[in-house]
C-alpha cells in the first residue's frame, strides 16, 4: 500500500515517483501496459488516484494513451531522441560549470557512484551499469541545487532508460566506454580543470546521441508509423 509521504506530498506523487523509479531501474519497459486494475490491487490506492497517476505519466512524456487500448511505456523514436539530447546540453552542461559540482562532497558522490559502475561493469551486469550511468548525471544535475530541475531532469533519465532497453539486450548500449568517459569527466572535476571537463561532457553527450540514434533505427522502426492521431487520446 502506498503511504502518503512525510514531506506532504500527494498519494498521487508518491505513486508517479514511484512508477518513475521504475522505469528509471529497468523494471517497466518500453510498450509494457500499465493496466488500472493491476496498479489499484498493488498500491492499495483508488481507481481515480491512478487515473491520475497514469495522466502525469502521459504528460510527463513516459507513458502514452491510446484510445480504446489503454495507457503503456511510452517508446520512442529518433525524432524523440533528438529533443531529450537538446535538453540534456542546456542542463547538465550548466550543472557542470557551476560551483556547486566542484565541492568535495558532490565530487566523492560522483566518485562512489563511478566505483559501482565499474564493479557493475566487471561483471557484466548490463542493466546495473545503465542505472548508475544514470545516477552519475543525475548527481552532476543536483549541484544546481534546484528541486524543479531535478525533477524534470528525472523524467529525462526515464525516458533515457526507456531508450537503453528497446533492443534485445542493453549490452548493446552499456559499453565500458561510458563507464571509463565518465571516470575521466569526474578526474577532471577533481582536478579543477572546468573547461577541459565541459568539454569532455559536451564530446559524451554528442557520442551518447549518436551511439542511441542506431540503437533506435535498428530497433524501433515500426514506432514512426504509428498514426500521430491514435497517441494521447482517451
Amino acid at each position: 500500500m502506498v503511504e502518503q509521504a512525510a514531506s506532504s506530498q500527494s498519494i498521487v506523487e508518491v505513486l508517479g515517483h514511484r512508477l518513475r523509479d521504475d522505469i528509471i531501474n529497468g523494471r517497466l519497459l518500453p510498450g509494457q501496459q500499465l493496466v488500472e486494475a493491476d496498479l489499484v490491487d498493488t498500491y492499495q490506492v483508488s481507481r481515480n488516484s491512478i487515473r491520475e497517476v497514469l495522466h502525469q505519466l502521459v504528460r510527463d512524456g513516459l507513458a502514452t494513451s491510446i484510445r480504446h487500448r489503454g495507457v503503456f511505456v511510452r517508446t520512442f523514436c529518433e525524432n524523440d531522441l533528438a529533443d531529450i539530447y537538446t535538453a540534456r546540453r542546456v542542463v547538465q552542461l550548466q550543472a557542470i560549470r557551476c560551483d556547486g559540482a566542484y565541492c568535495p562532497k558532490h565530487l566523492d558522490k560522483i566518485g562512489q557512484n563511478i566505483e559501482r559502475a565499474q564493479l557493475a561493469l566487471q561483471s557484466h551486469q548490463w542493466k546495473e551499469v545503465g542505472t548508475l550511468s544514470l545516477a552519475f548525471h543525475q548527481v552532476l544535475v543536483q549541484a544546481l541545487g534546484s528541486r524543479l530541475i531535478t525533477e524534470f531532469f528525472l523524467n529525462i533519465c526515464a525516458q533515457l532508460r526507456l531508450i537503453f532497453t528497446i533492443g534485445p539486450n542493453e549490452r548493446i548500449v552499456q559499453r565500458p566506454l561510458w563507464v571509463e568517459w565518465e571516470h575521466l569527466i569526474h578526474r577532471l572535476m577533481c582536478e579543477g580543470a572546468r573547461e577541459q571537463a565541459e568539454q569532455e561532457l559536451c564530446h559524451y553527450l554528442s557520442a551518447s546521441q549518436e551511439a542511441l540514434s542506431k540503437v533506435v533505427r535498428k530497433y524501433q522502426p515500426q514506432r514512426r508509423a504509428i498514426p500521430a492521431r491514435a497517441l494521447n487520446e482517451g
